[in-house]
């Protein structure tokens, strides 16, 4: 049957009441348009806003507008007609193009930001800004950074690409959705910010958040009162999208809503200057005596009034402040909170009450909002509308008191009549109609009832929703009114509710939805009905995509309802995203445009930065000579003298007489191998043979030669000069051919051919020219030390190999596995040579107990207070190392009881001065006694031996004592080398220094105590560590072969035989092995090795792939390596000191904070034993440890510099001994300690990172020499660090500092304990530590440590602890990540988390935190450079930020 076959009764006119427009519905077959006609209109036709359907979508009613415009033809536009159609087109396909894309990540960015702000906050520490960061400070960095930003300008001086404009632009129209949803204000000027920032190529990427929203929020923190931004601990979010949600919803987050604007969302910019807000107190409805329960309903709707005024404001009165509007809501909701929390409120009667009230409210904005539009539009075009009879009619209504004269008061009595009275408020409806109504008809259809889909719709998304379908008019055509309430907040997406024909008046509330039909009916109550239920599942289906599908189960007619009302959505949405693209297209190319004319006028002004790549003095290169002059020269070196008598004795060594060996084996191979027992003269012989070969054969030739030692490379040196016949004062001169190269001592001319060199001095060779061009042989020597260095060296050569073949390298030892070494250079031939060495008597430990039985003990004081000799002994024994004697049956018992009650971990200093004196005195051991040779593992137990001698009477007389440590001067270095005078004997105390490569022609006797100090890596500390350890059996060769160079020799090794046949090792573990490998690292990336595990792989004994990744994990924590590895300037410089890396990090600060002397202290403290003692007759644990008694400002380190100065003080008074006696404290260690201070000054003076004087450079040359006061006889006077490099600085900065070293070391309070914020694991402190015994309620948060170590138990402890000023933490700690719309700050991937109130303190923060970075990543790359005067602003400013908490 056809739709409409039954003939409907027209009602007469009078009966109607109202004009009417009958539209034919698409269902009716198009051959009956009698039936359906266009009847004329009383009033003329609504017309909606601009962009809208005037009439329901799927009516066929002539759309009076600009729809109905004809389109020009192309051909017939003008130019600026086709330039704006070509502009339309453009944005259209951007708009198709990009559109879901930009939605899709408005949503996501909005989501994740409240996500992040939900989440981190609580799990965030609360950073306490108050004592450091208050608002004068926060103005002050600010406006520091702004005029720093002013002086440089922007940055890119090229314009946006048109490819990349594209994306920009796509780029700032997400952010822009962003800012919007996420409620921030003056959207438009944070848009033009960025616009700036993208045009100048400032704008910084990030894989998590849309390009420019981290500036965005940035600006709004630095330039935005804090009342117009979100409160970090108060303020909800934007409400979370639901499925299918295609843009960013806002959230309401006021008690009323406005109803939906029938207009299309239009951006409108943000006034800058607002009127205060002039809406009625609110103190009337304060009245708490006011109980009455319909009074309590009058001032609920009366409440309600006032927040749905604020949030739909007139349109033609200007809005009131933001701030103030944000004020008044959060008071008004409180009021309404407290009025629901009433017993005798009634809130179901209330809200009845309030729904009719919103209703007239709701019809009355929406003719203003018509008349607004209109007169907008009529000002554009020039005219001056006329009021119609309709706007007079609003007007006069909305002057009556909002109340129109088509209300519908069924429900002024709950409901309780509402059937009875349908027809009278139908006919109240049709009676006070004046205005244009519609009249559609649809016809009939089959299937799903519209009404129960939209109830079970409803019911499936809440199922505590309530469907409501009134009738307002039943004839003679029909009208109807839906109302859905919710339990929960829902709200249907934007563009939806505009959607809908304005004769619909479409109300919308989180918690109830209205839809009226006030201008336009259906020609049967079914059909009303169905129509005004299908534009709600027009509306729900935007909630989510399974009430979207629900759609789909509609009658046809219906559903092509809806698909207009989709259509005509999406026209709407199209327009909007247009208009927005070209505002903002327009706002990007504003921006390029005036930084295009700011770069026309000023010039750029950039200085270039001047990183000097070899920052100390040149050596001088070797000038190349001719054949002739060379014979010239060889001749007259010849005929001297000097030359002649010293080749007499050069010719009485093993290697001149296998001279032709030697010389034709280098000559044929590119790496050579030869070993040469002691004596054999190979270290001083060879160069000569070579620099002989090639000068007799009129060839010039360059020789460099490597020593370990730099005392080795002076005395061969010397040698090396004096076996060429020159003098003593001529080496390193044009006069000599012989020179050496040392750390900062250098004596080398143009016209030197032989270099000695330290190993050291070769690395930086090779920083500065990687194939060695001005080398001609490369020499080697004691290879069989296997150092880092060296072994380093060897890697590097293998490739230099390959690339110079001209090059002649040798490798020379006393003792080494020469096959291993020629396999790795590819079967490099090995030549042994025999040595010169006279018989050595040898004993051990049970010979020297015997040979000093019956010799006085020495006077040495045994105090009460002992250091802990084996607290850093390599092997870390649990149990006294018992002597074992092999022999015993050829010792006295005396002997035995004696060596049983000793401990081989230990040194015996008394055993030692009577063996000594046993030497010097006994018959059979007197012709030995001309020289004796004690070896001692560190210069702490050189001095002590030392003070032991001297204080006996043996050798207070006739005795000449002499230390040999590489700390020292060349000076006193040189003078152990010296005869004693006549009737003297002398002793020289000497550590490994002595053991090879020099030669004391003296020494008839040796005592070797079998130790050493050797750098560890210490697994269970994960730190390198200077320990005690017992040495090879090489080196015990090596050692007692120093004793037979000029006659028989005596040497005792103080272990007993069956260690050294047994337990000792034959050659020692290389350090590669034994080290850690972040030092070589780093050199790897200076000599740009390639890979760093790859390089590693390629040594002769290769690490541990562990050991390489961890190494290479703790350089990137340090901020040496970038992630891909590559070396960073702080790398670079940590890569010139001989550091372990957080020290060598904290060496650098020093330098830059100007804060060395303490800095040096503390690093000297930390690489020395501890100079706190313990009573020796004290149970562990009962005595607290001495540094107690220095404590200050929670930190371990800052106490023990604090006793260290102090020990100064008493130095300088001449009383260290009673100070170190009353305080548990070693003078031998503090000592040491000044000591290494002055060598850790050296290693920063040769890396360039300090620059000092001649003067300078002479005073610490003889606070070297001197090395500091020694012992308690030494003069008080210390070295001074120039004033330059050491200002007062506060103990909170020092803390900082050591903190920014050892980062990430840090531990964080939990509780009663600590936990490591790096591993997550709980720690403990001991109870040595100054913080061990602090309250919890007053000590710091935060802690750095210096290394951990597990215990027996397999506890966690810390050592060396110090308290982390939370300013520190903020501002110089860690890469931080700020997350400015949670107001937290993230450190490292979410290590650390701090939080603070207010946007201001965050963007404070952050910028001072940028501008530190910035000044010390200068400083990296300009090292011993003073700071520029902005930059010195800044580290000024952050000192005194600590200072002032103090």
């Amino acid at each position: 049957m056809a739709p409409n076959k039954k003939k409907k009764k027209a009602a007469s006119g009078p009966a109607r009441g109202f004009a009417t427009t009958s539209i034919p519905s698409k269902a009716k077959p198009v051959d009956e348009p009698e039936q359906n006609t266009v009847r004329p209109s009383v009033g003329g036709q609504e017309q909606g806003a601009p962009g809208e359907p005037s009439a329901a979508p799927n009516g066929q009613a002539t759309d009076v507008g600009t729809n109905g415009q004809q389109a020009t033809k192309i051909e017939d536009m003008t130019p600026e007609e086709l330039e704006a159609h070509l502009e339309t087109s453009e944005l259209e396909a951007l708009v198709e193009k990009y559109s879901a894309r930009c939605i899709a990540d408005g949503n996501r960015q909005v989501s994740r930001l409240e996500t992040e702000r939900r989440q981190l906050r609580s799990q965030a520490n609360t950073l306490s800004t108050y004592p450091w960061l208050p608002e004068e400070t926060i103005d002050q960095v600010l406006e520091m950074n702004a005029t720093r930003t002013a002086t440089n300008g922007h940055g890119s001086n090229t314009s946006i690409a048109s490819s990349a404009e594209e994306l920009a632009l796509i780029d700032l129209w997400t952010l822009q959705r962003v800012l919007q949803a996420l409620q921030l204000p003056r959207v438009s000027e944070a848009i033009y910010y960025i616009a700036g920032l993208a045009a100048s190529g400032q704008l910084k990427t990030t894989a998590d958040l849309c390009p420019g929203l981290p500036e965005a929020l940035q600006w709004y923190a630095t330039n935005t009162e804090a009342a117009e931004l979100p409160n970090y601990e108060h303020v909800a979010g934007p409400r979370p999208g639901k499925s299918g949600d295609s843009t960013p919803v806002q959230d309401d987050s006021e008690a009323g809503t406005a109803t939906q604007s029938r207009q299309s969302p239009v951006s409108t910019p943000i006034e800058l200057s607002e009127p205060e807000d002039d809406s009625p107190d609110d103190s009337a409805f304060e009245s708490d005596e006011d109980d009455d329960p319909t009074k309590l309903t009058g001032k609920y709707v009366r409440i309600k009034q006032l927040l749905w005024e604020l949030g739909n404001p007139d349109p033609s009165v200007e809005p009131p402040r933001l701030s103030r509007k944000q004020k008044r809501t959060v008071n008004l909701g409180e009021r309404l909170q407290k009025l629901r929390r009433d017993p005798l409120f009634d809130e179901y009667e209330a809200e009845s009450a309030w729904n009719e009230t919103m209703i007239e409210l709701d019809a009355t904005h929406q003719h203003r909002l018509r008349i607004e539009a209109t007169r907008r539009r009529n000002q554009k075009k020039g005219e001056v509308p006329k009021p119609t009879r309709e706007e007079t009619e609003d007007t006069k209504i909305a002057s009556d008191g909002g109340k129109p004269a088509d209300h519908d008061g069924d429900e002024l009595l709950g409901g309780m009549f509402e059937h009875a009275d349908d027809a009278v408020s139908s006919e109240e409806g049709t009676q006070s109609q004046g205005a244009n109504v519609k009249v559609v008809d649809f016809g009939k259809w089959t299937g799903v009832s519209p009404r129960k889909l939209l109830e079970d719709t409803c019911k499936g998304y809440d199922a505590k929703c309530r469907v409501k379908v009134r009738m307002l008019q039943g004839t003679p055509y029909s009208r109807h009114c839906l109302d859905i309430s919710w339990s929960s907040d829902t709200l249907p997406d934007d563009h939806y509710a505009p959607a809908i024909s304005t004769e619909v008046t479409v109300r919308l509330t989180p918690r109830s939805w209205t839809l009226n039909m006030k201008g336009v009916s259906a020609t049967s109550s079914p059909q009303s009905e169905a129509y005004i239920c299908t534009l709600g599942m027009f509306l729900i289906a935007s909630v989510g995509s399974k009430e979207q599908k629900a759609a789909a189960r509609l009658p046809t007619v219906w559903r092509e309802l809806i698909r207009d009302l989709t259509d005509a959505r999406q026209r709407m949405v199209n327009e909007e995203h247009r208009e927005t693209l070209r505002r903002l297209r327009g706002i990007l190319q504003d921006a390029q445009e005036k930084l295009k004319g700011e770069q026309e006028r000023t010039a750029a002004k950039a200085r270039p930065l001047t990183i000097p790549t070899d920052r100390r003095r040149p050596r001088p290169t070797p000038s190349r000579l001719d054949a002739d002059g060379i014979s010239t020269e060889w001749t007259s070196r010849t005929s001297r003298p000097a030359f002649q008598q010293m080749l007499e004795v050069r010719q009485s060594l093993p290697v001149h007489q296998y001279k032709d060996d030697i010389l034709s084996c280098i000559a044929n191979n590119a790496v050579s191998v030869i070993c040469a027992e002691t004596g054999a003269g190979k270290s001083s012989g060879i160069p000569v043979l070579l620099l002989e070969q090639c000068f007799g054969g009129g060839q010039d030739c360059r020789i460099l030669v490597t020593q370990p030692r730099r005392i080795s490379a002076v005395t061969l040196a010397r040698r090396v000069s004096a076996e060429l016949g020159e003098s003593r004062n001529d080496i390193g001169t044009s006069r000599s051919l012989v020179g050496y190269a040392i750390r900062l001592e250098s004596k080398t001319s143009s016209t030197t051919r032989i270099t000695y060199a330290t190993t050291g001095v070769l690395l930086r060779m090779l920083e500065e020219s990687a194939d060695l061009d001005e080398l001609d042989y490369l020499i080697l020597d004691e290879v069989h030390e296997r150092t880092m260095d060296l072994d380093l060296l060897f890697i590097a050569l293998q490739k230099l190999q390959k690339r110079r073949s001209t090059l002649k390298i040798v490798l020379m030892s006393a003792t080494v596995d020469a096959r291993k070494f020629s396999d790795y250079f590819g079967g490099a031939p090995v030549l042994d040579l025999p040595g010169r060495t006279f018989p050595v008597e040898v004993g051990f430990l049970e010979d020297a107990v015997e040979a000093t039985i019956g010799i006085a003990a020495s006077g040495e004081n045994k105090s009460l207070l002992v250091e802990d000799d084996v607290a850093d002994f390599d092997e870390y024994s649990a149990e006294k190392g018992r002597a074992v004697i092999s022999n015993p049956e050829k010792y006295s018992g005396k002997t035995h009881h004696i060596i049983s009650q000793m401990d081989e971990y230990r040194i015996d200093y008394n055993l030692i001065a009577k063996l000594a004196s046993s030497i010097a005195t006994k018959r059979q051991y007197v012709k030995y006694s001309k020289a004796i040779l004690i070896f001692m593992p560190g210069i702490g137990e050189m001095r002590r031996l030392h003070n032991l001698l001297m204080s006996m009477d043996t050798f207070s007389h006739g005795w000449v004592v002499h230390l040999l440590h590489s700390t020292f001067s060349t000076e006193d270095l040189e003078k152990a080398f010296e005869r004693p005078p006549h009737g003297c004997r002398k002793i020289v105390i000497a550590t490994n220094i002595a053991e090879t490569g020099i030669t004391i022609p003296d020494v008839t006797a040796v005592i070797d105590t079998c130790k050493e100090k050797v750098m560890r890596f210490d697994e269970r500390r994960q730190l390198s560590r200077l320990t005690e350890g017992f040495i090879s059996r090489s080196s015990a060769r090596q050692r007692r072969g120093r004793a037979a160079r000029v006659q028989d020799g005596l040497c005792f090794h103080l272990v007993t035989k069956h260690r050294h046949d047994n337990l000792m090792l034959e050659q020692q573990v290389p350090e590669i092995l034994r080290l850690s490998l972040q030092d070589p690292m780093l050199r790897i990336k200076v000599w740009d090795l390639g890979s760093i595990e790859e390089t590693l792989n390629a040594a002769i004994d290769p690490p541990s792939r562990k050991n390489v990744l961890r190494a290479i994990e703790k350089l990137k924590d340090a901020g040496a390596l970038t992630k891909s590895e590559a070396l960073t300037p702080l790398g670079q410089q940590i890569a010139r000191l001989p550091l372990e890396v957080s020290l060598a990090k904290l060496a650098i600060f020093g330098v830059i904070f100007r804060c060395l002397d303490p800095i040096l202290s503390i690093i000297s403290l930390l690489t020395s034993k501890s100079p706190f003692l313990t009573s020796s007759f004290s149970t562990s644990g009962a005595q607290p440890d001495a540094r107690q008694i220095f404590s200050r400002a929670d930190s371990d380190l800052l106490s023990s510099f604090n006793a260290y100065e102090a020990w100064r003080r008493a130095k300088a008074a001449r009383s260290a001994q009673e100070f170190c006696r009353k305080n548990h404290i070693s003078d031998q260690t503090m000592s040491a300690v000044e000591e290494q201070k002055i060598q850790l000054l050296v290693y920063l003076v040769d890396a360039g990172l300090v620059i000092l004087e001649g003067a300078e450079k002479a005073t610490l040359s003889r606070a070297r020499s001197s090395a500091g006061p020694r012992g308690a006889g030494g003069t008080g006077t210390f070295y001074t660090i120039p004033e330059r490099y050491n200002h007062k600085v506060s103990d909170r900065a020092l803390n900082a500092i050591m903190a920014m070293a050892l980062y990430p070391r840090i531990l964080m309070r939990e509780g009663k304990g600590w936990r490591n914020v790096y591993t997550n694991q709980q720690v403990s402190l001991t109870s040595r530590s100054i913080n061990y015994y602090n309250n919890p309620k007053t000590s710091p948060r935060w802690l750095s440590f210096y290394e951990a170590m597990q215990n027996r138990s397999g506890n966690l402890n810390v050592f060396e602890t110090s308290a982390i000023p939370e300013s520190a933490l903020a501002v110089m700690l860690g890469d931080a990540e700020f997350k400015f719309y949670a107001g937290v700050m993230v450190l490292d991937s979410g290590k650390v988390k701090v939080s603070v109130k207010h946007w201001r303190q965050l963007v404070a923060i952050k910028t001072l935190r940028e501008q530190l970075a910035r000044v010390l990543e200068t400083a990296y790359k300009k090292p011993g450079q003073a700071l520029e005067e902005d930059e010195q602003k800044w580290v000024d400013m952050w000192l005194n930020i600590e200072a002032c908490q103090e």
